[in-house]
């Protein structure tokens, strides 16, 4: 963050924003992970007679508003209005699962669990990761990688509770209890968050602490927060990875039932079990992100993914999907953990990085629109599964040689500077090549 105050890096309320954004992605990306366990339910029961693919529309919206409208709260967010994105996606979301708990026809599935939860989580998302950026630098990639684990604690219990709750109360009641624990989890998160100013190196001697959220919305803003066709190209190589990434959380219970012939709790346990191996992903690259550069982690677990997906359709047994959805999950959180850390080494400028990371969640979204259900068409052909599988890894085969422009194109850091000083002339800060593949300012 070269001419803007060092962020604190630690201390309570840096490591309060870790928390805050945990709870956030707990409630949001992972009760879309979790999108399997629905998705097993109403192909077997309230929607029956709908097709794989139809069904998959419903969670496959929720992830596209959750990413799309990150294109509109990042740029709230970088204006400061963090609280009021807040409270508005809490109300969102409960109202949304309520409503799902009440719904029995499609229409109103649709509404409920895709549009109305899906903008909650819009509203939501973004702006809980962004704000982790902002508070650390030289620890930004564990910080990150803590705060986005949440998706896959949540992504491990929402199936886990679905299935204990739903065979004693049944699906309405268990729904209900999900909004329960999401209010309280987000009214926690509201309460924690706290945007930070970004005060230039000229002005530290003049101004010191946080800003209220009136203050920061007053402040101007000459930059301009797309940097061309480098961060397009950027965002279509997450939309790539969104279009595939999310097939296997969609259709491993499906898989398990009908393929492999086992019970419905072995499903929901296998679901939450990609989630595990996401959090451990997610710690381990994040790590490997904080001395390797993130770049190259995140090449690297792309391709690791790909493998694992041409090789999904080659299961038979318990134990080959076992090793499937543990080894596949752990790269899997390699490869979604990794990108606001990716995006930063390439776009360093905290004062836009919340549109920019929202510009790419709009494109993630697009991704996730489409993917699971381009799969479940598949599906229905003489394809099969072995269809999805070479879909999607070949998919990643393009994501992995897209991102190697990024991590050996060593004119990238110098081209994005040169850019950003043209945008910003007055701005006192010189240019700043970076090398290509490195991690943290």
């Amino acid at each position: 963050m070269a001419g803007y105050k060092e962020p604190p890096n630690g201390g309570w309320r840096a490591w309060s924003q870790v928390l805050a954004s945990f709870l956030t992605n707990f409630c949001t990306l992972g009760l879309s992970n979790s999108f399997g366990i629905f998705q097993a339910f109403y192909e077997h029961e309230v929607l029956s007679s709908y097709s794989a693919s139809n069904i998959s529309w419903i969670g496959t919206t929720m992830g596209f508003l959750l990413s799309i409208f990150g294109a509109v709260s990042g740029f709230l967010y970088d204006r400061g209005h963090v609280r009021r994105l807040m409270y508005a996606g809490t109300f969102l979301s409960i109202a949304g699962l309520l409503g799902t708990s009440f719904a029995e026809q499609y229409h109103w599935v649709f509404l409920s669990f895709g549009v109305v939860l899906g903008f909650g989580c819009g509203a939501m998302f973004v702006p809980s990761i962004a704000i982790v950026q902002n508070y650390f630098s030289t620890r930004s990639a564990l910080a990150n990688a803590i705060a986005s684990s949440g998706s896959s604690i949540g992504g491990i219990v929402y199936p886990i509770l679905f299935r204990q709750l739903h065979d004693r109360v049944g699906f309405p009641w268990t729904v209900r209890i999900f909004a329960f624990i999401n209010g309280i989890l987000l009214m926690t998160a509201c309460l924690l968050f706290k945007p930070r100013k970004m005060v230039k190196e000229a002005d530290r001697a003049a101004e010191e602490g946080e800003l209220d959220e009136t203050r920061i919305s007053q402040r101007p803003h000459n930059k301009k927060p797309w940097c061309g066709w480098v961060l397009l190209l950027f965002g279509i190589i997450a939309m790539g990875i969104n279009i595939g990434v999310d097939v296997p959380l969609f259709f491993v219970p499906t898989f398990v039932r009908m393929r492999l012939m086992l019970s419905p709790q072995v499903a929901d346990s296998l679901l939450a079990g990609i989630n595990g191996g996401s959090f451990l992903g997610r710690i381990f690259f994040a790590w490997c992100a904080q001395n390797a550069g993130a770049l190259i982690i995140w090449q690297f677990s792309i391709l690791g993914a790909c493998v694992l997906l041409f090789c999904w359709f080659l299961v038979w047994d318990l134990a080959g999907i076992i090793a499937f959805v543990i080894v596949y999950g752990f790269f899997m959180g390699g490869l979604i953990s990794v990108v606001p850390n990716s995006l930063k080494s390439i776009f360093p400028d905290p004062e836009v990085f919340g549109a920019r990371l929202g510009f790419v969640e709009a494109f993630q979204g697009l991704g996730f629109l489409v993917g699971p259900p381009i799969a479940g068409a598949i599906l229905e052909t003489s394809a099969g599964y072995m269809g999805v599988s070479m879909f999607t890894g070949s998919l990643y085969v393009v994501a992995f040689l897209l991102v190697g422009f990024f991590t050996w194109g060593k004119y990238i850091g110098r081209l994005v500077s040169k850019k950003d000083q043209r945008e910003d002339p007055d701005s006192g800060i010189a240019p700043q090549r970076m090398p290509a593949g490195t991690g943290e300012n």
